[in-house]
């Protein structure tokens, strides 16, 4: 009786110290940046064509950014078009396209961005980005890739907010959610 009383007792333990979901609730995101305090007025004429040699990147995934400028349109910034391509489970490689010059923008930020970030309870209909046509600002919910390429290394998860200003994502604000509070450490050389 002993024997299963400790193992009652510790079970309980184990569950009241266990780490679970954290609520949207209880991600504080207090003095989150708004869409709207980043307004821009928003360009309503035919896009130019894609300049494929305005990056590396641009003509390996040129059927994607030709398929999402046209479904798009302007959908970010005024006068961009914000788009998102598969690199694995879990995994973006997201582009900017300047649809009045057609350069494509690559930003080291959406580079390899990760959705996984473990114990987080997101609230009903969150998206994994917000942005708008009419707005400079950018809202992530993940962990950026912030190793080398092709190295598979993560910033904290949590909430970024990017401002998209001079052809470059600034950050504006981090707020921490998630089970990865920190970023992975470096990965040693051989």
């Amino acid at each position: 009786m002993k024997k299963f009383c400790f193992a009652v007792a510790c079970l309980a333990l184990a569950v009241a110290v266990s780490p679970r979901a954290a609520s949207a609730q209880e991600v504080e995101e207090k003095d989150a940046p708004r869409l709207e305090d980043y307004a821009v007025a928003v360009r309503r004429e035919k896009p130019a064509p894609i300049d494929f040699r305005s990056h590396p990147l641009a003509r390996k995934y040129r059927t994607t950014l030709r398929n999402q400028l046209l479904q798009e349109g302007v959908n970010f910034a005024g006068q961009y078009t914000l788009t998102a391509a598969g690199c694995g489970t879990g995994c973006a490689l997201g582009a900017i396209i300047d649809t009045r010059t057609g350069r494509v923008y690559f930003p080291k930020e959406l580079h390899g961005w990760t959705s996984i970030i473990g114990d987080y309870d997101p609230p009903e209909g969150e998206d994994l980005w917000t942005f708008r046509p009419h707005s400079r600002l950018l809202r992530g919910l993940g962990r950026p890739n912030i190793g080398r390429p092709g190295e598979e290394r993560y910033g904290a998860s949590g909430i970024y907010y990017y401002e998209w200003t001079n052809n470059r994502l600034r950050l504006v604000k981090f707020t921490p959610a998630g089970s990865y509070p920190k970023a992975d450490p470096p990965r040693r050389r051989r």
